[in-house]
């Protein structure tokens, strides 16, 4: 019992919950769905669930988590999610409010301002 306590609690991190979207619209079997996502996902979600055909729709939203399971990870997810391929100008990164990427970026030659809105 006290192991489980210990693990208890929020334990917030992203997921692809999206990537599913296509094969549930593309499944006429599919009726009902419960989406599980942190806050940007479900906005995202909720601009596309009139499109899927569904006739009934549970949402669960979870706490908004500013990290990824390795480092690997968040370097794929800037670097193919958010199209920037010179990750060594790249300080950090947050889900913002307004529901965009804002990344803080090194200030080089080329780039005089250190954010970069995605």
């Amino acid at each position: 019992v006290q192991d489980i306590r210990k693990g208890s609690g929020v334990k917030p991190s992203l997921a692809p919950s999206l990537n599913i979207l296509d094969q549930v619209k593309n499944d006429e079997s599919i009726k009902r769905l419960l989406f599980c996502g942190v806050g940007c996902a479900v906005q995202a979600f909720r601009s596309v669930e009139d499109k899927l055909g569904l006739e009934e729709v549970f949402v669960l939203g979870t706490n908004c988590a500013d990290n990824s399971p390795t480092s690997n990870a968040a370097n794929e997810f800037v670097r193919d999610g958010l199209g920037i391929d010179d990750l060594s100008n790249v300080k950090g990164y947050e889900f913002m409010q307004d529901f965009r990427v804002h990344v803080k970026m090194k200030k080089t030659k080329n780039n005089q301002n250190n954010n970069n809105k995605r």
